[in-house]
């Protein structure tokens, strides 16, 4: 098991907010975000997932459930996305708030319900699997990035239950986990269920269209205030989610969803939305260690030229 390097880094000494991440990670992209825009310092930690860094012991003590992020304020460790963002809201008052207002539509309480509990997990690897429903996928999930994920997708439950056996005070955990997942796979593996789900998220942003659409246009962010707030944080990553796996063209491209596209573009000029994103440096690495080696003269080509264009911009 090559996760067995792995040893706890010496950062977790430190005092201060440290976020356990993985820059590509859905959920961890949320919290980045949500700190960057509440201007709160912290060192991030970036997890090597690939090489199962989160299945290792040291961080199977951080979280039991080894999932991402988790946040630690020096003895205090708090698990999960919703929970770090809840969390960042009462600690640190003095902070930019994100809040919602009290008066808020109750329409919009039910968007960020929605958006915190669509199976994000599923409807990616589903995009991986039935990618004639896609467009065109963006980084960092081209082909051989895709093709990686699947792989490693299709080994996860046996990896799970080597784990589990491998650590005694963790085994029950994992193993409930690698059922979750075999359960999963199977489910997602089937075209018909992920055409449920691209047709759950068809109605749902139709529903966001129309309450965006009713809005004064003047209102730039999704509670009719001056700045954003935790649900359009929520929003913005997951209409970021779709795009990389090239589903835009179906939900709003093309004058289908105009005021939902505006709303996309808008926070993409976000810092805070920007400074969460993957490098074309960090990008090209991806694609790089993801790429068969029969393949890889080819796209250092492609890639000197992307680096070279990158640095004659700046």
């Amino acid at each position: 098991m090559t996760e067995r390097r792995f040893k706890r880094p010496s950062i977790a000494e430190n005092d201060g907010l440290i976020i356990y991440c993985n820059q590509y990670s859905y959920y961890c992209q949320k919290v980045l975000q949500a700190l960057h825009e509440k201007g709160i310092r912290f060192t991030k930690y970036e997890i090597d997932v690939t090489n199962d860094e989160h299945f290792s012991e040291w961080f199977l003590e951080l979280n039991p459930r080894a999932e991402l992020p988790v946040l630690q304020n020096g003895l205090l460790i708090v698990p999960g996305s919703n929970r770090i963002l809840d969390y960042l809201e009462e600690t640190y008052p003095k902070a930019k708030s994100l809040r919602m207002p009290n008066d808020v539509d109750k329409l919009v309480l039910g968007f960020r319900k929605t958006i915190e509990s669509l199976p994000i997990g599923l409807i990616t690897i589903g995009a991986f699997l039935h990618p004639h429903h896609t467009g065109s996928p963006k980084f960092p999930f081209v082909l051989p990035v895709r093709r990686t994920i699947l792989a490693r997708e299709e080994t996860l439950v046996d990896r799970l239950r080597t784990y589990a056996n491998a650590y005694p005070a963790f085994r029950e955990v994992l193993l409930k986990k690698a059922d979750f997942h075999e359960r999963k796979r199977s489910i997602i593996e089937k075209e018909e269920y992920f055409c449920k789900l691209l047709s759950a998220l068809d109605e749902f942003l139709t529903d966001v269209e129309h309450y965006l659409d009713g809005r004064d246009p003047e209102c730039e962010w999704f509670c009719g205030t001056d700045t954003i707030t935790i649900v359009d944080i929520g929003l913005a990553t997951l209409l970021n989610r779709l795009y990389v796996l090239g589903l835009e063209e179906r939900f709003w491209n093309a004058g289908r969803r105009p005021r939902v596209e505006q709303y996309f573009n808008r926070i993409c000029q976000r810092p805070s939305f920007v400074s969460v994103l993957p490098s074309k440096v960090s990008l090209l690495r991806t694609v790089w260690v993801n790429t068969p080696t029969v393949y890889k003269a080819g796209l250092a080509a492609a890639s000197s030229v992307l680096i070279s264009s990158t640095l004659l911009k700046r």
